[in-house]
């Protein structure tokens, strides 16, 4: 169910203005009203129905606070009715009232756990990727988390969550708590890497996970590129990163990553010549985001 709100700042302050009288509203009629209703299910059915469908058609004439009070009502009637809690967080959502909404979905999954809560929750997620709000998108994904099981996928989330929030040990941790139960996942594994990349991780740490990478995909090339090219500009075997490298470029002839990291290994080993072929094959095929550093391995030879 999708609701469409229009003029959200402007009702955004409407409502902090009247939720205070909305709620002494509710607290001083709607609870006796309860009470009431609760002595006949066919009219507590019949006022549900009623005040659902009047709140559908007050949000439909923009008539936002009286749509929140009539669901309000719903509520009261049907405490535990997934589909009414989750109007109301859906609401809410669209108000920018996160955490309101997020409580509201919450309650939702408990009174319907089959239902459509973890949607809702997924898109309060996806705004708060969109605004940067890295703190508050990792509080829900820890919602989320919390009604189903810990596979790869939360693992990944968790793990970009974090890093985008500059928090590096907490991101390989999220990945590491799925790795332990499954320690041959190359997707969290190549993750990992590449974070440990990212944050300059102490070369023996790092080679620990690019030999166990290879052990299970010895083809997978840019692992033999990355690991060949830290051997080579870290002080390690340039026979054995040339080796790597050259399974890159006879699978990718045209990669011009891969032909930049070996034709600079190929200079460290003193064939300038030799590298000087490769890396400007590397340059004719290099994107924007590449011809820079290539073109700085070119010069460095010319010197």
């Amino acid at each position: 169910m999708k609701v469409g709100i229009k003029n959200k700042d402007r009702f955004a302050k409407r409502i902090k203005t009247k939720r205070l009288l909305m709620i002494a509203f509710l607290s001083l009629f709607l609870t006796p009203y309860s009470l009431i209703v609760s002595q006949n299910t066919v009219e507590q059915e019949q006022q549900f129905t009623y005040y659902w469908y009047a709140a559908k058609q007050a949000i439909n004439a923009e008539k936002y606070d009286e749509a929140l009070t009539l669901l309000e009502f719903c509520r009261l009637i049907k405490p535990d009715d997934g589909q009414t809690l989750t109007f109301l967080g859906t609401m809410y959502d669209a108000l920018r009232m996160p955490e309101r909404a997020m409580k509201l979905f919450k309650e939702a999954y408990e009174a319907d756990p089959d239902g459509q809560w973890k949607n809702y929750l997924e898109r309060l997620l996806q705004q708060a990727v969109n605004e940067g709000q890295w703190k508050q998108a990792i509080k829900i994904q820890d919602e989320i988390d919390k009604h189903q099981e810990y596979d790869a996928a939360s693992a990944y989330t968790h793990g970009r969550l974090y890093l985008f929030a500059g928090k590096p040990k907490k991101a390989l941790a999220a990945i590491d708590k799925y790795l332990e139960t499954d320690p041959t996942h190359l997707p969290l594994l190549t993750f990992r890497v590449e974070i440990m990349e990212q944050t300059k991780a102490k070369s023996k740490d790092l080679y620990t996970y690019y030999k166990r990478i290879l052990a299970l995909n010895p083809g997978h090339l840019m692992i033999l590129n990355n690991y060949a090219y830290h051997l080579a500009t870290h002080g390690g075997d340039l026979k054995e990163a040339e080796r790597m490298s050259a399974i890159t470029i006879r699978e990718e002839p045209d990669n011009a990553v891969y032909l930049d990291t070996y034709g600079w290994i190929l200079h460290l080993q003193g064939q300038d010549e030799l590298a000087l072929f490769f890396l400007q094959r590397a340059l004719s095929n290099a994107s924007e985001n590449t011809n820079e550093e290539i073109q700085k391995h070119i010069n460095a030879i010319k010197k």
